[in-house]
């Protein structure tokens, strides 16, 4: 039971997510907070957007602008996201315990 135990242990949701977004690489780095991942991922952004519209109105409408787009992009990545989850439960609960075993069967 040592192999199933250290398969367990490899498994890793973030492993799971750079795999599915970048390809194959190496280990899951250090999961941040998620205060930490926004700073980091918004910083550039409004620091480009203080530059571009340093009238505080018109930065203020950039950013409204950025957001509704934004929420575009996050509403459809959800869905494709739910609905890529729901096709691996599928898969996993109905589809692959009878390919495993018509597999095992064969041989």
């Amino acid at each position: 039971m040592g192999y199933i135990d250290d398969a367990f242990k490899r498994m890793n949701m973030y492993q799971i997510i750079n795999f599915l977004l970048e390809g194959a690489g190496g280990e899951a780095e250090e999961v941040p907070t998620y205060q930490d991942t926004l700073k980091k991922g918004c910083d550039p952004i409004f620091r480009r957007l203080d530059v571009l519209c340093p009238d505080v109105a018109e930065r203020d409408e950039a950013v409204a602008d950025l957001s509704k787009a934004l929420t575009v992009y996050e509403y459809v990545y959800m869905e494709l996201g739910m609905k890529a989850g729901a096709r691996l439960i599928h898969q996993l609960l109905l589809t692959d315990n009878r390919v495993y075993a018509d597999k095992a069967n064969s041989q």
